[in-house]
């Protein structure tokens, strides 16, 4: 089962993600580097942990899960890749598959840039 993104959800997620692309060639990001991303999602603690361990085993590596608040929990996660355009539109088009499916809130991604 393929799960839908909102149109206007991905529409804005990626002009946020124009806005960082821009920032990194910007700083001369030479992006056919294969480098870590990283991508925030958050929610609660039982929706965070129900997260971190399906997300076991795939391309993502959880790099900590840490409370926010008295509610909130964020699982930070990373995968190896570029920073092409097309690339990171996949990257968030996952996210909010993630999103969707486990009930968390994608939060955005952020990497170095590479030279």
């Amino acid at each position: 089962m393929t799960l839908k993104i909102e149109p206007e959800r991905l529409a804005a997620e990626l002009a946020a993600d124009a806005d960082v692309i821009r920032s990194l060639r910007e700083n001369g990001d030479i992006p056919t580097i294969v480098r870590p991303v990283d991508v925030r999602f958050v929610g609660g603690r039982g929706q965070i942990e129900a997260f971190q361990t399906a997300i076991a085993g795939t391309d993502w590596q959880v790099l900590q899960v840490v409370a926010l608040n008295e509610i909130d929990w964020a699982c930070d996660v990373q995968r190896e890749q570029t920073t092409d355009e097309a690339t990171l539109r996949s990257l968030t088009e996952d996210a909010l598959r993630l999103e969707a499916e486990w009930g968390v809130r994608y939060d955005g991604w952020g990497t170095v840039a590479m030279r």
